[in-house]
């Protein structure tokens, strides 16, 4: 379904966007101290998932990555404050009761036994994919960033410019025993293009991981205004477990695996410091006082309430494993842009 640029529908059902409820209001690029017009976000509840009501202009794109200290650059923006005996505290708490596994080599290895080919589109860095050599083993990335290609190929990745949903030529003509998309799929567009080229990229029986924030965990619920998994205006889609599997199951994948990750690091000094920065931020630029300043009796409820929650309220990223569904179209879903 070909959309305007200005208008937006939810990426499952395709209900316009301007219809659906309103979710958050973000006046301002917390990263850039920019003004945006894109931060008034919607949630599609049949669905479960949320969007920008409005399409970004290519101009607004790019000036939502242009600013140096950013992750695919290698670089941090989180504060360097030291870690209080409260802090201390709080992440020994966190960690004894979390219980998730990262993605890594190893659990891919299980998944993908004697994968040779491995592309990750969105690599930035090649922070992840560069853990994955091995003899024999051959690393691509797709990358629109260019100080972060430089990153990646300096690691062994033979890196391309482009993204999800316009795959370099070279990259178009091969293809792949694993793709990856690892926090990739909230910033794109297009979901629809996005997964039918992964789709079309996959060597026959071949798996393809992909990640987002998880927008049902308690974490994020109890501070999505100033959730560094927010990063309004760069993601542009906001998901759950539910809605990842909406988008890839009728999109011709079929879940293998569930993987959820991502609790203690949210009560480390640094973070809890960012996030009360964007707080501050956010008021300054006359946000509404819709969520509270991270504070230790907050967050020592917050660790109380996760401790024994389900996975999707627990972690704050999402991953499903999957493999193209046999006889499945290619037809990527509602094909919606967002």
């Amino acid at each position: 379904m070909n959309v305007s640029a200005s208008e937006t529908r939810c990426p499952i059902c395709g209900t316009r966007a301007e219809t659906l409820d309103p979710w958050l209001e973000i006046p301002v690029d917390v990263k850039t101290g920019r003004k945006i017009d894109t931060g008034r976000l919607v949630w599609c509840k049949a669905c479960d998932v949320g969007m920008m009501r409005r399409a970004m202009t290519p101009k607004e794109v790019t000036e939502a990555y242009d600013f140096a200290a950013y992750y695919t650059h290698g670089q941090s923006h989180f504060p360097d404050v030291a870690a209080s005996l409260m802090d201390r505290v709080l992440v020994k708490l966190a960690y004894l009761t979390d219980q998730g596994r990262m993605m890594d080599a190893a659990w891919l290895a299980q998944l993908q036994p004697g994968a040779t080919r491995i592309l990750d589109i969105g690599c930035g860095g090649g922070d992840f994919i560069s853990t994955l050599a091995a003899p024999g083993r051959a690393l691509f990335g797709v990358e629109p960033d260019p100080m972060a290609r430089e990153v990646a190929a300096a690691r062994g990745v033979t890196v391309e410019a482009g993204t999800a949903e316009t795959i370099p030529a070279r990259i178009a003509a091969q293809t792949f025993d694993v793709i990856l998309m690892t926090h990739v799929l909230e910033h794109c567009t297009d979901l629809g293009q996005a997964l039918r080229n992964v789709r079309s990229l996959l060597a026959p029986g071949g798996g393809f991981y992909c990640e987002v924030p998880n927008c049902a965990a308690l974490h994020f619920r109890t501070y999505a205004e100033i959730s560094e998994m927010l990063d309004v205006p760069r993601h542009v889609h906001f998901f759950t477990a539910g809605s990842l599997r909406l988008l890839l199951e009728p999109s011709g994948f079929e879940v293998v695996a569930e993987v959820h990750h991502g609790h203690t690091r949210h009560f480390s000094a640094g973070w809890r410091a960012w996030e009360n920065r964007v707080h501050h931020r956010l008021r300054e630029n006359g946000a509404a006082r819709r969520t509270p300043r991270r504070s230790a009796g907050r967050d020592l409820g917050l660790i109380a309430r996760s401790a024994f929650a389900c996975p999707d309220q627990k972690y704050d990223c999402i991953g499903l494993f999957v493999r193209g569904a046999a006889g499945a179209s290619l037809r990527g879903g509602s094909g919606n842009s967002g």
